[in-house]
């Protein structure tokens, strides 16, 4: 009996994590992201762009696509100071999900780490907001704005 039951306990546990269809949260923000890929063009240092979260950490895109010049780095991580030193462009990735409106905010930013010090120079960035609409059952871009300082 307890055979049984463990069969189909992991069964349904297989069917749970491998059942699922792909994550719409993780899909809309790297999308967010991909959008905004034309302003890459204007980067005069011509050089990848790291992706990173919230908490600094590397941020992956689900699709890695290499036709992008998109990179991810963990800015706290001992082993990248040394690439910290020479100063890295990078987006901050900063979802916020309000009821059925997502709004990703993409901090555009210098990083470099000098004297013991990490030191971050904000130089714009974007707000992509998308909303749910129920009528359809699909998410709807509404908005994207790119801003510079």
């Amino acid at each position: 009996m307890k055979k049984i039951v463990l069969v189909i306990l992991s069964f349904f546990v297989c069917f749970i994590v491998y059942g699922q269809s792909k994550d719409e949260y993780k899909s809309m923000v790297d999308t967010a992201v991909i959008l905004q890929t034309k302003y890459l063009d204007q980067n005069p240092y011509n050089e990848d762009v790291y992706l990173i979260d919230a908490s600094d950490r590397a941020y992956y895109l689900s699709s890695d696509n290499k036709k992008n010049k998109f990179s991810s780095i963990d800015v706290h991580d001992k082993k990248n100071k040394s690439r910290l030193k020479k100063g890295i462009h990078a987006w901050k990735i900063l979802p916020i999900l309000n009821g059925s409106r997502l709004t990703v905010n993409i901090v555009d930013f210098r990083v470099s780490y000098k004297n013991h010090n990490y030191h971050f120079a904000n130089t714009g960035g974007a707000t992509v907001v998308f909303e749910y609409q129920c009528a359809t059952g699909k998410w709807v871009l509404i908005n994207t704005t790119w801003s510079g300082l």
